[in-house]
């Protein structure tokens, strides 16, 4: 019951804040997003869904997940930490000739992020990877 009643004044501090305002534009309180969180809980622990508890809030289904997992609606996600320009070790793996009889032993390079350059003779190899300060 007393759930029922937070819900209630939830739902009318959420639409007061709405009122006059452009969609996404201000996050709601910590205090109202804690309440929309321990709701939904609540709903879930009871055999609702998630879904079913952002209608009943009066807030999107997306907005509450968003809650659920400690950020504010419409705060960006972390972007992945970007890839270093750097360059990185490689293995040399040396392979036998193509062609039977050729005499010539030829290596492909292959990096760690799946670039490979093959045909490459042993000396022209170490020849690159000195060029490339390896």
């Amino acid at each position: 019951m007393e759930m029922e009643k937070e819900l209630e004044q939830f739902r009318q501090e959420a639409q007061r804040l709405k009122a006059g305002r452009r969609s996404g534009s201000l996050p709601f309180p910590e205090a109202l997003r804690a309440f929309a969180v321990r709701y939904a809980e609540h709903t879930v622990a009871t055999g609702g869904t998630v879904t079913d508890a952002a209608q009943k809030l009066g807030v999107s289904g997306p907005t509450l997940y968003e809650w659920r997992k400690g950020r504010p609606a419409g705060r960006p996600r972390p972007k992945p930490a970007e890839k270093s320009a750097a360059l990185v070790p490689v293995h040399v793996g040396e392979r036998p000739a193509q062609a039977a009889g050729a005499g010539l032993q030829q290596v492909a390079l292959v990096s760690p992020s799946g670039w490979r350059v093959e045909g490459l003779s042993v000396e022209a190899a170490a020849q690159l990877l000195g060029r490339l300060g390896c």
